[in-house]
């Protein structure tokens, strides 16, 4: 991994004195002949989290998708530029983008456990992957990634239930649950508190703020106030462009560019 220490807002926008898990170089995006990013370069520090905020519309998600190649499910969607993982180009023909996917997971913005049980919501990547080798390493992995995701002992004694069972916020905790039971490196979350109400997105920024010692965190977010709690980092989007990046404290405090101070105060969003 790369190092880097500089705080720009624009051109190439860097996190400031960490170690580099993931860039992007050069990103754009097109749906047909429409431009929905344009020359995106950003440096995502390792084991911190990176806010994305900006108003609907403005390329976020968008860009989320980029770094684990969910646009690729899309047909009329073009990507362009670099987006490496540790120094390798993600885009590469020679990537295999299942293995990609398990190394990099994804949260999404309303929660969507599968129609199983909450223990083979779990175990469901670990089996696929083969990264259990009988019973007792699968029991392992479920109950290590629920203890994580700070839902164990709240359906320990339930494991057999629906995951659909579970109230809203427990089941997003679940679907976080599911994408680190695979050890990913880097989790995206497009809005993961969007649909929950005030107690679990708490809850849930909770354990956002755990989860950063152990994996790099890129989250897409419309709250400001979430972002300025739970990150470290910020990256502001208007109309397909970044704007300004930088320490999620002095984006907040004091933006660089009037769009940023713009959208910050309320005269656009």
């Amino acid at each position: 991994m790369s190092e880097v220490a500089a705080d720009t807002t624009a051109g190439t926008t860097s996190a400031p004195a960490r170690r580099i898990r993931m860039q992007t170089r050069g990103v754009e995006v097109f749906y047909g002949a429409k431009q929905a990013l344009f020359g995106i370069d950003l440096d995502l520090a390792d084991r911190q989290v990176t806010a994305l905020i900006g108003p609907s519309g403005c390329g976020k998600s968008t860009f989320l998708r980029c770094l684990n190649r969910m646009n690729d499910t899309i047909d009329a969607c073009n990507v362009s530029g670099e987006v490496t993982l540790d120094g390798r180009d993600i885009y590469s023909r020679d990537v295999d983008v299942v293995e990609l996917r398990a190394r990099i997971g994804m949260v999404f913005q309303k929660p969507n456990p599968f129609p199983k049980s909450v223990y083979d919501n779990v175990a469901y990547g670990p089996r696929i992957h083969g990264l259990a080798n009988d019973r007792q390493a699968l029991d392992r992995i479920v109950e290590k990634s629920l203890r994580r995701a700070g839902l164990f002992e709240e359906v320990s004694d339930r494991l057999n239930s629906p995951g659909t069972s579970l109230s809203g916020g427990q089941q997003q905790r679940l679907c976080i649950a599911r994408a680190i039971a695979i050890s990913p490196e880097v989790i995206l979350m497009d809005e993961p508190c969007s649909a929950l109400d005030p107690i679990a997105t708490a809850r849930v920024e909770e354990l956002i703020d755990e989860l950063k010692d152990h994996y790099t965190i890129v989250m897409v977010t419309h709250n400001m106030q979430q972002a300025a709690r739970v990150s470290q980092f910020t990256a502001f989007f208007h109309l397909g462009e970044l704007v300004e990046f930088g320490e999620t404290e002095r984006i907040f405090t004091n933006p660089r560019q009037e769009r940023t101070q713009d959208y910050i105060t309320g005269r656009f969003g």
